[in-house]
């Protein structure tokens, strides 16, 4: 009860202050970033932050152990051509823990209920790492909303997967010592040589402080998705931003998604947008470009 009287408040506490700035670079209040609450389909309260102006909405949304912080720099980029959104995932930053089915269709919930609340009506949905995944499923939950899904360094296989041995040592290498497996998969396996230190120091502080109980259920679940089956079901393009570390399989892809392209980022590691983020930017702004997703 007390947690979610703190979420109340803080809900109530961003509307009274409708008016006052919050934090936007563009120094026009109209544009500037506030934050707000809204309750997914099971009742855990979803945090998200939102400002900028445009018809479009860009709504962008974090992977696994991640928050909305990590899109800060680029919602103010694109704030003043664009609506800009981004949410704690249910488990992650300022929103709710209480959940017991850590699905990609719970997480594709919390998107669809953000969307709803702001009743957003053109969407260019940016998921990174897990959630390439959560919001493909947001996509066919939220309908012609959606015009474009922009995956963040993932979806580059549809196809791919391990034995289920090697899952099996994967999650139980987290479930045994998660702080320790966490960081060695973090800069084993997603950092790039010229992934900026501290880039990778924070990312990796701040996985190696997730519950346990919550995340590796979290990466279990979404394991278990049926990706082929919701890519199939999608009328919307697809265009990703991957690095370059891991190819991204087109022909595969196109298999269940016809409209599926991809711009490569070279150098870069799992977390673009905190890496580079001007690089990162420049990307995004040549996709939204070549959909023509403001349709002005």
């Amino acid at each position: 009860m007390e947690v979610l009287a703190r979420f109340t408040l803080l809900a109530l506490v961003s509307l009274a202050l409708v008016g006052c700035r919050s934090g936007s670079a563009t120094g026009d209040d109209s544009l500037a970033l506030r934050d707000f609450l809204v309750k997914s389909s099971d009742g855990v309260p979803i945090h998200f932050v939102t400002g900028g102006s445009g018809d479009t909405a860009l709504v962008f949304v974090h992977g696994w152990t991640g928050n909305a912080g990590w899109w800060r720099p680029v919602m103010e980029r694109f704030a003043p051509d664009y609506r800009v959104v981004a949410l704690d995932l249910a488990g992650h930053g300022a929103s709710g823990r209480q959940r017991f089915q850590w699905t990609v269709e719970h997480f594709a919930a919390d998107v669809a209920a953000v969307v709803r609340a702001l009743d957003l009506k053109r969407v260019v949905l940016v998921g990174h790492s897990m959630s390439g995944t959560i919001t493909v499923e947001a996509a066919r939950v939220l309908g012609p909303r959606v015009v474009l899904l922009v995956p963040i360094d993932t979806l580059q296989d549809a196809e791919w997967d391990l034995p289920p041995e090697v899952w099996m040592q994967f999650f139980g290498g987290l479930r045994a010592d998660f702080p320790r497996a966490v960081e060695g998969f973090f800069r084993g396996m997603l950092a790039a040589a010229g992934s900026p230190p501290e880039v990778i120091d924070r990312v990796v502080a701040e996985a190696r402080r997730a519950d346990p109980a919550l995340a590796v259920p979290m990466l279990e679940r979404a394991r278990e998705f049926d990706l082929r089956t919701a890519l199939r079901d999608l009328g919307v393009p697809i265009h990703a931003i991957n690095s370059d570390r891991n190819p991204t399989r087109l022909d595969r892809n196109r298999r269940y998604a016809r409209r599926f392209d991809v711009e490569l980022l070279p150098g870069v590691g799992h977390w673009p947008m905190l890496e580079t983020p001007e690089a990162f930017g420049d990307a995004l702004e040549r996709v939204l470009d070549e959909h023509d997703v403001r349709g002005d």
